[in-house]
């Protein structure tokens, strides 16, 4: 599981919405059936993402180094990403 800014998401999917909505398809039907399905299908992502809980979390960068720091000597950027993301699977899961 991935952690994602929630807002920015949102907003994507928004710009989306209206670039859909806003596209003049002339007298095609098909495009405009296409459209419509992939603004429905939007709505419904943006209304399945309304029940979603938001958990924020905050770490200040001395706590940032000593999490670097445990991966071991000069990490690697995947090293340092991997053991955030596990750290952010740890914290979601309350432990």
């Amino acid at each position: 599981m991935i952690l994602i800014d929630k807002d920015a998401l949102v907003a994507e999917i928004d710009n989306r919405i209206k670039k859909y909505a806003t596209i003049d398809v002339g007298n095609k039907v098909e495009l405009e059936a296409l459209y419509g399905a992939k603004c429905h299908v939007l709505t419904s992502i943006l209304s399945f993402l309304d029940t979603l809980e938001v958990k924020e979390v905050y770490l200040d960068n001395h706590t940032i180094m000593e999490e670097i720091r445990k991966c071991g000597c000069n990490p690697s950027e995947f090293d340092v990403a991997k053991h955030f993301f596990e750290l952010g699977l740890k914290v979601q899961k309350g432990e």
